[in-house]
């Protein structure tokens, strides 16, 4: 949660300044933070993280280099340690305008045009962790908050997967199958989108042999894996065959891992085993082009520099600019008066 919150306070203190989000490289800051809370526990001390309202009054009060947070810290020990009677004479409501001050210079007010306009998952999630940061604490409203938007984000990840299906007659291993169903799986298949992949099929009236092609899908987790393995399993029992082509190869080791190897040995199927037999061409796979060049990476360095272009000697260039130079003359650029 401070890391959050540090990287939260950078990204604040870049937008008060206008700084190029890649001046301040927030992997660093955090790093530098984790080792010395990391010392800090060592001798029993407290850790820490990068604070919003400090950081916002360093700023408002010209600060612009790491220098100013460095005596920030050597201010703040010498008040506890020597100042502490200084303190108490200040009026608390000091303070609490200087913080006032911090809040109006920090507050996002678009925020309600995001209210009012954004998605209702938007506004719901705004509303929750303040909420819940104003009646607990902040590391719990930003724990609510990540899992809300983790949880939305699934939900709407899995409104996503798409097929195209379509019957043709195809040659699979040298034998002709006709009527043959064929998806054509777009999207990421997990734990979210599993229920619409499933409905995209009716073992009943199904043909005896469908292919299902990943080309354009991703396996992302176990739900997926059981998923496939369901319908293959359901399809089997009905004496139909299911058939996945175009698997990617991180995908075939999360189907190896979990699934059953004797029957992904039957399933799996390679974009050239499928042939469309109207057009005769591979059916899941772009027909490459016919008219490439192999080229030896090892020697093309040699081969450019064996190119006639590359030939002319060097003089003899620079002799013929200077020639077309003098032929054009100088050329002058001004502003036209009006």
């Amino acid at each position: 949660i401070g890391g959050v919150e540090s990287v939260l306070t950078l990204q604040a203190c870049n937008e008060i300044t206008d700084t190029v989000p890649e001046i301040s490289d927030s992997n660093q800051e955090l790093f530098a933070q984790g080792l010395a809370n990391l010392t800090s526990g060592l001798f029993s001390a407290m850790g820490g993280d990068a604070m919003i309202g400090q950081s916002t009054i360093n700023i408002m009060n010209g600060a612009r280099h790491r220098v100013s947070s460095t005596m920030s810290g050597v201010f703040m020990l010498l008040f506890i340690v020597a100042l502490s009677s200084f303190i108490n004479l200040l009026p608390v409501s000091t303070l609490t305008g200087v913080l006032f001050m911090v809040v109006l210079s920090t507050f996002q007010w678009k925020t309600f045009v995001i209210l009012r306009y954004g998605r209702l998952s938007d506004s719901a999630a705004i509303l929750l962790v303040t909420l819940i940061a104003v009646f607990f604490n902040l590391a719990v409203a930003i724990g609510v908050g990540i899992v809300f938007s983790a949880l939305v984000h699934a939900w709407d990840s899995g409104a996503h997967v798409d097929a195209d299906i379509v019957y043709k007659d195809l040659v699979i291993n040298d034998e002709d199958c006709s009527g043959v169903k064929y998806v054509h799986i777009r999207g990421a298949i997990f734990f979210s989108s599993t229920r619409k992949f499933v409905s995209m099929f009716n073992i009943a009236e199904d043909p005896d042999t469908t292919i299902i092609d990943f080309k354009d899908a991703l396996i992302i987790d176990h739900s997926a894996v059981a998923a496939i393995q369901g319908i293959c399993q359901r399809f089997e029992k009905a004496d139909k065959r299911v058939l996945l082509t175009n698997v990617a190869l991180k995908d075939h080791g999360r189907l190896h891992r979990t699934g059953d190897h004797e029957a992904l040995k039957r399933q799996l199927r390679h974009h050239s085993d499928i042939v469309d037999v109207e057009s005769n061409v591979v059916t899941t796979q772009e027909e490459a082009p016919t008219d490439l060049v192999h080229v030896d990476e090892a020697n093309i360095g040699q081969k450019l520099a064996d190119l006639p272009m590359f030939q002319h000697p060097v003089d003899k260039v620079d002799d013929e600019v200077e020639v077309l130079m003098n032929k054009q003359g100088t050329i002058d650029i001004h502003e036209k008066e009006e």
